[in-house]
């Protein structure tokens, strides 16, 4: 029984967020990083609130270390804007 829960977590669809925040993850076009980021990090926060009530551990976790990832490459596009 746990498996068949098991695969259809495995198979079901990813939420808007992740789509999001995979776009701006994998951007290598410096000029549209910042839109990108913005997004995710908005959809991420809708996300946060949708399930606040209802929450789902596992997806907790990788709301905040999505929204983790997304600081730490404002602060690299961040730094590389100054440095040039």
């Amino acid at each position: 029984m746990a498996s068949a829960v098991s695969n259809r977590r495995h198979f079901a669809p990813r939420p808007h967020w992740h789509d999001l925040y995979r776009a701006a993850i994998t951007e290598l076009d410096r000029a549209k990083l910042p839109g990108l980021l913005a997004e995710a990090r908005h959809a991420i926060w809708e996300r946060v609130e949708e399930i606040s009530t209802n929450p789902a551990v596992e997806e907790q976790y990788d709301l905040k270390r999505a929204l983790r990832s997304l600081s730490l490459l404002e602060a690299v596009t961040e730094r590389e804007k100054l440095a040039s």
